[in-house]
């Protein structure tokens, strides 16, 4: 499930793409909501979910029985764009989804993944105190099998970032959904140790140059504001050649 702040941040993110010959597929669209957001920014939209996605008006088209663990029922290059809400942090095969993602894309094509922000700072307290994350406050179920689990396929922006990257993604965008009070009191006692700890681990520990410019990409997010305050994340990415991404020369 995902609240107001998120469907708003992930329909921003998509709000400077909207045109009526854009085809975006909507993965595990739940009760539809994302995709009557994306309908009435103008796309065209496909719609699935693991059961029979529910009935919706204007130009969406529902495809049922859609497991995200395995391959996507499409063929290669054929959507502009793909959204994940909340949902990557379900899946096990998490790598295999975002190559299937890229390659149901066509080249400069966008994809948007919002998720459980596991570094903000409440998040990094209460893993210290308790050990568990944002998203994943006690163990899970254990009715539930690992293939339909609940989110306990956590992951972090800089895992996702990797993910994203090695498939052949540039992020464009990282922007936060709701703020709550805790993260912003205890930041400004915790900044410059954060700061110092990651300075010497994330940058001056990383012997490789090449390495440690991405390293420096990174740690800049992991100090914006969405990664530090906000409860979930949305990250926007285009897709390039994945010979643009290559590392080294």
């Amino acid at each position: 499930m995902y609240n107001r702040p998120i469907l708003r941040s992930v329909s921003e993110a998509w709000s400077s793409e909207g045109s009526r010959e854009k085809r975006i597929l909507d993965l595990s669209c739940g009760g539809g909501m994302t995709s009557r957001m994306l309908a009435s920014h103008g796309f065209e939209v496909v719609a699935t979910d693991y059961g029979s996605p529910p009935s919706m008006e204007g130009p969406i088209y529902r495809v049922g029985g859609v497991d995200l663990n395995e391959y996507l029922p499409f063929k290669s290059g054929i959507f502009d764009g793909v959204n994940l809400t909340e949902v990557i942090e379900h899946i096990e095969h998490q790598a295999q989804l975002i190559r299937e993602i890229a390659r149901v894309m066509t080249r400069d094509g966008v994809v948007v993944i919002s998720t459980p922000n596991v570094l903000n700072v409440l998040s990094r307290l209460r893993f210290l105190f308790t050990g568990f994350l944002r998203g994943r406050v006690r163990p899970a179920h254990y009715t539930r099998k690992p293939g339909q689990a609940p989110n306990i396929y956590l992951i972090h922006f800089y895992e996702l970032y990797y993910l994203l990257f090695h498939c052949g993604f540039e992020i464009v965008e990282l922007r936060k959904t709701k703020v709550k009070f805790a993260p912003v009191f205890f930041t400004p006692f915790l900044y410059p140790f954060m700061w110092l700890f990651s300075l010497e681990a994330v940058i001056h520990a990383e012997k490789d140059p090449v390495q440690r410019s991405y390293n420096w990409q990174i740690l800049k997010y992991l100090f914006s504001h969405a990664l530090l305050f906000s409860d979930n994340i949305v990250v926007k990415a285009r897709k390039k050649r994945i010979d643009e991404n290559r590392i080294g020369p």
